[in-house]
């Protein structure tokens, strides 16, 4: 089945139709078509969830397929402002009927609309991660930390909460590590991308840190690293590491197999911020990318926390 970007964007929410009397598409190969997807789109997660077991790696598979083509539509398509909020007020109506089981005639709306109904993800998240994306069509210089942490929460920490909705872990202290996670793993992207962001007429660092630092909106227009400029991204580093240390508590709440996905791609985010200060803070330089061999090495030190834990787990399950 077709899956690269273009077909993945071809039918937009409008177009999507559900099941009435014709026969709905195979479940297993539309679920084959979200991991073509996420293999495709989601590298550094799809790379972190080998260890997962094979339905609950597909379940994530479909839900980051649906994350992404909402996602796509603040900065993937040409449409006319009022074209996309119509698309995503009609992408907010399909996610309620999925939830209450109807089935759609797209294998994304198929597979996920398939893992909502079967590990009960309230559909609350999805129309909270709707609005973060209303919120990128309209953000343009973010005033200050609450703005910043609010656009973070919408999306990126509601994926993080329905994640932990298939792993069965929903405990209040687990749900809010997971949104910790999410704010820092945007605030990984934010620093990563200041100069594909500032192109798209955005600016996510907050206004008043950009003040308290002096750095002026001309410094991003001539992509000027300046002393105080790299001040300020080794400090936006240093918030983000707060968070991340914050997050990881969390990630003992998870099954072992989680919990190794979650750390793996965590830390490989993190990583982006390490090679951001082998550049000594200048974002303008080149997009900060984790080798591949430095993937593989954080993998390692993971893989062998997770297998210390799941013996752990088993000998205490022997005892009871």
């Amino acid at each position: 089945m077709e899956s690269d970007y273009t077909a993945h964007m071809a039918v937009l929410p409008s177009e999507i139709f559900e099941t009435q009397s014709t026969e709905p598409l195979d479940l297993e190969e539309s679920y084959d078509y979200c991991m073509d997807v996420f293999k495709l789109h989601a590298r550094s997660f799809h790379f972190a969830s080998r260890y997962l077991e094979d339905e609950e790696r597909r379940a994530f598979a479909a839900l980051y397929g649906f994350c992404r083509l909402a996602d796509d539509f603040a900065d993937e398509t040409d449409m006319p402002r009022e074209k996309v909020e119509k698309e995503l007020d009609i992408l907010r109506d399909i996610a309620v009927r999925m939830s209450q089981g109807e089935v759609f005639r797209h294998p994304l709306f198929r597979a996920f609309g398939d893992t909502m109904v079967k590990y009960k993800i309230p559909v609350k998240y999805l129309h909270e991660l709707i609005e973060g994306v209303r919120m990128d069509l309209s953000i343009r210089d973010v005033k200050d930390e609450d703005e910043l942490y609010e656009y973070c929460y919408h999306v990126a920490s509601t994926v993080g909460i329905m994640m932990c909705h298939i792993w069965g872990r929903t405990e209040p202290e687990t749900l809010d590590r997971a949104a910790d996670l999410g704010i820092a793993l945007q605030l990984t992207n934010i620093l990563r991308d200041v100069e594909e962001d500032f192109e798209n007429g955005r600016i996510y660092i907050p206004q008043d840190v950009r003040e308290k630092f002096r750095v002026k909106r001309s410094d991003f227009e001539n992509k000027l690293a300046t002393p105080n400029f790299r001040r300020m991204i080794k400090s936006e580093i240093a918030r983000a590491n707060q968070i991340y240390a914050r997050a990881e508590v969390g990630t003992d709440d998870l099954p072992p197999a989680g919990a190794f996905t979650v750390r793996v791609a965590s830390r490989v985010y993190a990583g982006i911020m390490d090679e951001i200060e082998k550049m000594d803070y200048d974002v303008f330089k080149k997009r900060a990318v984790v080798p591949k061999w430095k993937k593989l090495w954080i993998a390692y030190k993971c893989r062998r926390e997770y297998l210390k834990e799941k013996k752990e787990q088993e000998a205490l399950a022997a005892t009871q």
